[in-house]
């Protein structure tokens, strides 16, 4: 199993987490209301799993890890916290970004489960967010890569090829782009490199990028819109960069495309 968390999580229905929820949220008022709202996140952690088994949740626990394997790479996410398996991801800022959306619904495909709620108590009212993943693991593993646009200069392109087709195979698609990169670093052993970057034969500072063989480096994107804009912008910083060719791989839900920028 590519991934896996010891802890019981179940795909529970609507109505199911919503029955969880109402307890778990009259805890998170009452935590807030005794702590104020000015608190670590891991302080607001420990004294709502406490209220919670309190309040007789029998599987109450924090921290819970997920670890994602593929070959010689592996990840662990932690879960905040596992309520009679509910999962909650707690936060403690001024307000949401998209990345606590996006890491949410990243372990929620993870677990394979359809509902999970951000808590944040950092407002004057203890904030929740239910998310609701649409991706099952049958969507994930149906996605598909193109490369058309693909073109390989070197056998570590090939490599780079292979350990994609193996990584989607076996994760699926659809997770967070950031584990897709660090997976592929690991596995064709590309260290990130500063380059300096030049215009007019003038330096303007340096750039990390992911080198896979001289001159040749790769960048792992999630974009999901615009996708001929966003390329215009790559290949203005790729023509900054002392390099012959750069493989871009976008992970565009169910769409993943690997192609090459060449000088």
């Amino acid at each position: 199993m590519p991934i896996i968390c010891k802890t019981p999580v179940a795909n529970l229905s609507r109505e199911e987490f919503l029955e969880r929820d109402d307890i778990v949220m009259d805890c998170a008022y009452a935590s807030q209301n005794k702590l104020g709202r000015l608190c670590d996140e891991r302080v607001y952690e420990r004294d709502l799993a406490d209220r919670l088994k309190a309040a007789g949740m029998r599987d109450v626990l924090t921290q819970v890890p997920i670890v994602v394997t593929h070959g010689s790479f592996e990840k662990e996410y932690r879960l905040d916290l596992v309520a009679d398996a509910a999962v909650y991801e707690l936060k403690t800022v001024d307000q949401y970004a998209g990345a606590h959306f996006s890491q949410v619904l990243n372990y929620a495909m993870c677990l394979d489960i359809r509902f999970i709620k951000l808590l944040n108590f950092r407002p004057s009212k203890v904030d929740g967010k239910l998310r609701v993943s649409a991706v099952n693991d049958a969507d994930r593993h149906a996605a598909r890569i193109i490369c058309e646009s693909w073109m390989p200069l070197s056998p570590r392109c090939h490599l780079l090829k292979d350990h994609l087709l193996a990584l989607v195979s076996d994760l699926g698609g659809y997770l967070e782009v950031s584990l897709y990169e660090e997976a592929l670093s690991v596995l064709t052993e590309s260290p990130e490199t500063r380059l300096t970057v030049t215009r007019d034969d003038l330096e303007l500072g340096t750039h990390s990028l992911r080198m896979l063989a001289e001159h040749v480096g790769f960048y792992v994107s999630g974009f999901t819109q615009s996708i001929g804009f966003q390329r215009s912008h790559l290949q203005r910083l790729f023509g900054l960069l002392p390099l012959k060719a750069l493989h871009w791989i976008n992970f565009n839900h169910r769409d993943i495309t690997l192609m090459t920028l060449l000088k």
